[in-house]
């Protein structure tokens, strides 16, 4: 393994650097098993626009080839920034390190992080360069959520269980929810945020979640039938027009995020977004799907909740007793699946109470030992060529033209658009409970 970074590094501050992640991520290796680790990585400080840098690289996969016998099985990480990618793709293919795979067991194959450009055309013009140096089979777009264990699981959950996969539709659903939101602020990253903003940075995402939530299930798991599924889907969702984006979404900007260190005191970078869409299929049409994400809104929590109607029959007919059933799956930090009912409560009347079924991966220790965490499954994925969990050139696309009308709408008619303060810790502006609030809903 050769490790880069533009940051000169001694051996000893390297294998010092190394310790503390594992020893941070849990893990305590013996000192034979870390020394035989570190025995197989090098280091070297990176240039990425100097020629000298790609031929350093060359020779050194070519003397670890030779060592462990990998036979030019090559996978590129660019955990760079954005503007990097395109600069960095096209100088591994000239120097030979990005080929099509010309004989069985030599392969090359490039990853690259979130975001994908800042812009559509910014998007369009990386997927040129990213054309010229590699084919689609080798590029692998990176999205961490789309490895984590209980986002995995919801569609495992309904394809196993029919009594789950023949109520996931508009017969039974009222709506759905995703909310993404962070306990945290900047946390160092004020000069990419302020030229990114939250919706840029978590629009990947939040569309990734509601496709493993609502698209059809494939035939098979085989990346092709995958994605192809997921783009019927994506092609499904009604786009924004800029003359809705007032009345269907919600930015705000925590108080206290202009007084952050590198933050422009006028600043408009977005720290909260909201906004509501629907998806026009025979699944899914008239069930509306709201999204809420944010910094500094509280406890960390990722989740999907799928909202059922309403009894539309017998005694409940006429009473209000609210949605009797959600369908919840708690991404992160806890990865735990919740089902709410209404059941009779004990005793002489009938009187009911909301019950709750709950599934906690934590909880089963001797199920969860050992699984690969999200980055690490999408890793072994990419080093077997599997495309299943990364996203396509159209994913890519329909992300950036999604989210367009939004931007423009921002920037054009600040005052139909207006950016909400609302207090850190808090779970967003009053604007955001108001948009789902005027459908007649509350967020779970």
């Amino acid at each position: 393994m050769v490790l880069s970074g533009r940051t000169p590094l001694e051996r000893g501050a390297l294998e010092s650097r190394i310790r503390n992640a594992l020893s941070t991520a849990g893990f305590n290796p013996s000192s034979e098993n870390f020394s035989v680790f570190l025995s197989r990585l090098e280091y070297i400080q990176a240039d990425y626009a100097d020629d000298a840098f790609y031929s350093r690289l060359t020779a050194l996969l070519a003397k670890q080839d030779s060592r462990f016998g990998v036979k030019r099985k090559h996978l590129f990480y660019l955990a760079t920034p954005p503007s990097a990618f395109e600069s960095i793709a096209l100088n591994l293919k000239a120097f030979g390190l990005l080929f099509d795979p010309c004989e069985t067991g030599c392969w090359s194959r490039i990853i690259i992080e979130k975001p994908y450009g800042s812009s559509l055309e910014s998007a369009a013009a990386l997927e040129a360069a990213l054309k010229q140096a590699a084919s689609e089979s080798q590029v692998y777009r990176i999205d961490h959520f789309t490895g984590k264990e209980t986002v995995q699981n919801v569609m495992a959950l309904r394809s196993a269980n029919a009594v789950f996969d023949g109520t996931w539709n508009n017969r039974f659903m009222d709506h759905v929810q995703i909310t993404v939101f962070e306990e945290l602020g900047l946390e160092g990253r004020a000069s990419f945020f302020e030229k990114m903003g939250l919706a840029r940075d978590m629009m990947s995402h939040i569309l990734q979640l509601a496709a493993i939530t609502a698209m059809d299930l494939p035939a098979t798991f085989r990346d092709t039938d995958f994605k192809a599924e997921k783009k019927l889907f994506f092609g499904s969702i009604r786009p924004l027009e800029r003359e809705e984006v007032p009345t269907r979404s919600v930015r705000g900007q925590y108080a206290g995020y202009r007084d952050e260190q590198g933050v422009a005191q006028d600043s408009l970078a977005e720290t909260f977004l909201a906004f509501k869409f629907q998806i026009d299929n025979a699944r899914w049409r008239g069930v509306p799907f709201y999204v809420r994400a944010g910094k500094k809104t509280g406890a960390k929590s990722t989740r999907i909740d799928l909202v059922y109607n309403k009894p539309a029959r017998g005694i409940f007919k006429t009473i209000n007793i609210g949605h009797p059933n959600t369908f919840s799956f708690n991404i992160q930090p806890e990865e735990k699946i919740t089902f709410s009912l209404v059941s009779k409560h004990p005793g002489p009347k009938l009187c009911f109470a909301p019950k709750t079924i709950e599934l906690d991966y934590r909880a089963e220790g001797q199920d969860a030992a050992g699984y690969p965490t999200d980055y690490e499954r999408l890793l072994i994925e990419a080093m077997s060529g599997d495309q299943t969990l990364f996203l396509s050139s159209f994913e890519m696309r329909f992300m950036w033209e999604f989210l367009s009308p939004l931007l423009a709408a921002w920037q054009e008619d600040p005052g139909a658009n207006p950016l909400h303060a609302y207090a850190a810790g808090t779970s967003g502006p009053a604007a955001a409970e108001k948009l789902i609030k005027k459908d007649g809903m509350s967020w779970v």
